[in-house]
């Protein structure tokens, strides 16, 4: 594919994304079914009922971007086009529990296993070592490695939805993993997984467009599996198409995601909990309630989605500083190891000081921090 066609492709992905979340946001701000109510105060950190139905958006997007590149003449589109339609169940499964607002998690892993498994027949996308001798000998067992296979990219999916719980959280974090994979695929010659990540990056670019600051429409569990799936997918095969690459480069690109669930699931054993049970003790929930502090509980429905914002912003250091160490260290997998180690570390210490209030006084974001969100944020209110 030429860069032109590839610009092409982008420039219509993030259009088509961009224009059907507004639609979305238009068609689902007065309809019951696809609204998110705030209604469980602990866990639901928006102030006023908002379409989950984005997920929708970004696979318009991608979809757009596709035959965009299709027309004219790209050569991964078959590729590509395979992959959208293995990972598609976990869309449609999770945009009828977006509507239906019936939660199944066992299913919507299922479903990511199933898509997992598609990919490994289809496009022969498994993983074959981790970089770790103990670990690798069985992975030479292709038993052993379909199934590590379909748990790492169902984890990953999960991940996703996990994070998703602030104004462009997660698709910042998307947004950063898809052009990672862009720019090492790109090094390599990779160019099936370097054009499909770019598709990707500008429809979740198209999505954040609407959804950031002012969270008028969230990804919901269909966009957040669909997103997961394809950055676990692509990251499985950018890993076994090219010997050069690490396997701890997708792990340290998507290391806030992955140890947010993994710490979740430890956390809540410990607390003699079900896996599976939703709670408010994720980071990005404490960091809302604990750290940003914009105009406290009293604050109006507005100002409790500039909240939101800011928090979203505050966290972004994160997966900008597991971005960084990946690409940096994308061929080096003792450097990578080594820096998921100290980011493991450094997340558990700093969840520690949060959860005990020993946050320094200068870390406290309050009332007149951050006014430049409040305009935008206020303008976005329902009409």
């Amino acid at each position: 594919m030429s860069h032109i066609a590839l610009g092409m492709a982008v420039l219509c992905a993030a259009v088509l994304a961009w224009t059907g979340a507004r639609l979305l946001f238009r068609f689902g701000e007065h309809r019951a079914r696809v609204l998110d109510f705030a209604g469980e105060r602990l866990r639901k950190l928006h102030s006023r009922p908002t379409p989950r139905v984005g997920g929708i958006a970004v696979a318009a997007g991608f979809a757009g971007g596709l035959v965009m590149a299709w027309l004219l003449g790209g050569s991964d589109v078959g590729w590509a086009s395979t992959l959208f339609l293995c990972v598609a169940p976990g869309l449609i499964w999770g945009v009828i529990e977006d509507v239906s607002k019936r939660g199944a998690v066992l299913v919507r892993l299922a479903l990511s296993a199933v898509a997992a498994a598609a990919a490994f027949m289809l496009l022969d996308a498994r993983i074959t070592h981790v970089d770790v001798p103990f670990i690798d000998y069985f992975l030479k067992f292709h038993v052993v490695s379909f199934a590590f296979t379909l748990f790492a990219v169902a984890g990953v999916a999960s991940a996703i939805n996990v994070i998703d719980g602030l104004n462009g959280l997660s698709g910042i974090t998307a947004l950063l993993a898809s052009s990672g994979l862009a720019l090492v695929a790109w090094t390599v010659g990779d160019t099936f997984v370097f054009h499909t990540a770019c598709i990707l990056a500008a429809s979740i670019a198209g999505f954040l467009a609407v959804n950031f600051p002012s969270g008028r429409i969230f990804l919901g569990d269909g966009g957040a599996y669909l997103i997961g799936l394809l950055l676990a997918e692509l990251s499985v095969l950018l890993v076994h198409r090219n010997v050069e690459v690490s396997a701890w480069f997708p792990l340290m690109l998507l290391a806030y995601p992955i140890w947010e669930t993994l710490f979740s699931m430890y956390r809540r054993r410990m607390r003699g909990h079900s896996l599976g049970r939703a709670d408010a003790l994720h980071l990005h929930t404490l960091v809302y309630r604990r750290i940003v502090r914009w105009k406290g509980p009293g604050g109006s429905a507005e100002d409790r989605v500039v909240r939101n914002s800011i928090a979203s912003l505050c966290l972004w250091i994160v997966p900008l500083a597991t971005w960084a160490l990946a690409v940096s260290f994308w061929d080096e997998s003792l450097a990578l190891q080594g820096a998921a180690f100290v980011f493991a570390l450094a997340y558990v210490v700093a969840y520690r000081r949060i959860v005990r209030f020993r946050v320094p006084r200068r870390m406290i974001v309050r009332a007149g921090t951050a006014a430049v969100l409040d305009a935008d944020t206020v303008s976005a209110k329902p009409r």
